[in-house]
């Protein structure tokens, strides 16, 4: 079956998928086409957010030729991702003092970083 996949800033996916696609695979289908990133994605139909470890079966609602729309998360942090990881091993005014001492010390490595720098890392991520 065939979905619409529309983005709430605009620009849509046309994406072939059976019964049992998951809807992380779903996400990444329209990652291809609309450039949004399966992990910033949510996928909403009649306003329920669809889960990713679900399967299009789970979903009855979704069938061929229904729009299904895409809303963009906004990333987290590296503070909120470095908290999120250290509460784990440390409390939460540990978590705090690791966290801005890593944040300063990161800061000040970035501050140091020439134009030079800059390019070499650039071209090292593109792939020339």
């Amino acid at each position: 079956m065939k979905i619409t996949v529309k983005s709430l800033k605009g620009g849509s996916s046309i994406v072939e998928i059976t019964e049992k696609t998951s809807i992380l695979d779903v996400k990444k289908l329209v990652e291809k086409d609309i450039k949004i990133p399966a992990s910033q994605q949510t996928l909403v139909l009649f306003g329920k957010t669809l889960q990713d470890d679900k399967c299009v079966e789970d979903y009855p609602k979704i069938k061929d030729g229904t729009k299904v729309y895409v809303a963009i998360k906004k990333p987290e942090s590296l503070n909120a991702v470095l908290i999120k990881f250290l509460r784990k091993y440390y409390s939460d005014d540990q978590c705090k003092l690791i966290v801005d001492e890593f944040m300063r010390n990161f800061q000040s490595k970035v501050d140091s970083l020439s134009l030079d720098d800059l390019e070499r890392i650039a071209k090292s991520e593109i792939g020339e």
